[in-house]
């Protein structure tokens, strides 16, 4: 199982902090961005990872993830267009090869302390695509999913005047390989760009697709705005002093049993000692 994650979005409503780097790499409390869906993805088994940015931020994402564990682990593709997430997704295509995968939109934080069981039992039992979504007070704002009771998606529309339903798509996909072969064939949409929502449309009319919702006590974090990056870093911390370390790219290699104990303590050697501290607490 391969990921892919998209993180080269120009994050205007970010700016001045995004006029330095990628939305992805700003700090949620005590890590970018970026470690967030990196370690969801390794924690639920994905054995390879592909992040898709902007060509400004590819020497800091090589730097980032310059340590010897990450070495054919994480692989790096440069944005060149801006020209729709499927079109996005298509710099990863060698990369992915044959292989289902899982895709991340990397602005897209999840914090739940077995949310890596959850998306491990999507990939288990996915048959064409599966979607994760999350019940939400303004469904206008994303693409709204509706379903059935056996969870098997019925429509999804991007953001529609009058929603069918409050749960909103979160970004978090898990696909089977014939997607990256659907995503070639797309046209344009009248925005002018190559949408995966019509990738998803097609598996919804064949009844491939299937929703995961996102339980109540997952947290989904929305990281647009300069007060929701702060609120999201505050809950972080909270969530930390309660259930230990969340998000630690190096933990997630050490448990699944990627890396072994000698790399995994040479690979923390670096951090500041309080984060080393609650690296080792999190292990007990």
């Amino acid at each position: 199982m391969k990921g892919v994650i998209l993180t080269a979005g120009k994050a205007t409503r970010l700016r001045p902090i995004t006029d330095c780097y990628g939305k992805v790499l700003v700090p949620i409390y005590d890590k970018p961005m970026i470690f967030y869906g990196v370690s969801l993805l390794f924690g639920a088994g994905v054995d390879e990872i592909a992040i898709v940015c902007n060509e400004s931020d590819h020497s800091t994402f090589c730097k980032l993830f310059s340590d010897e564990i990450y070495n054919n682990r994480i692989s790096f593709f440069v944005q060149k267009e801006a020209l729709g997430t499927a079109h996005a997704i298509k710099y990863a295509k060698d990369f992915v090869g044959e292989d289902d995968f899982v895709l991340l939109f990397g602005d897209n934080i999840f914090v739940m302390n077995d949310m890596h069981t959850l998306l491990s039992k999507a990939i288990k039992d996915n048959a064409g695509l599966t979607l994760f979504a999350k019940e939400v007070q303004d469904p206008q704002r994303f693409g709204v999913v509706e379903f059935d009771k056996n969870n098997n998606v019925i429509s999804i529309e991007e953001k529609p005047e009058h929603p069918k339903t409050n749960f909103a798509s979160a970004g978090l996909y898990v696909c089977n390989n014939r997607a990256m072969k659907e995503i070639d064939g797309l046209k344009k949409s009248p925005r002018g760009e190559y949408e995966f929502t019509d990738v998803i449309v097609k598996y919804v009319k064949e009844k491939r697709v299937k929703v995961c919702p996102l339980p109540k006590k997952c947290k989904y974090l929305d990281t647009g705005t300069f007060d929701a990056l702060l609120e999201c870093s505050n809950f972080v911390k909270k969530f930390e002093a309660k259930n230990g370390l969340f998000g630690c790219v190096e933990l997630e290699l050490y448990r699944s049993g990627k890396i072994n104990k000698e790399q995994f303590e040479k690979s923390i050697s670096h951090y500041a000692k309080d984060y080393k501290e609650r690296i080792m607490n999190s292990l007990q």
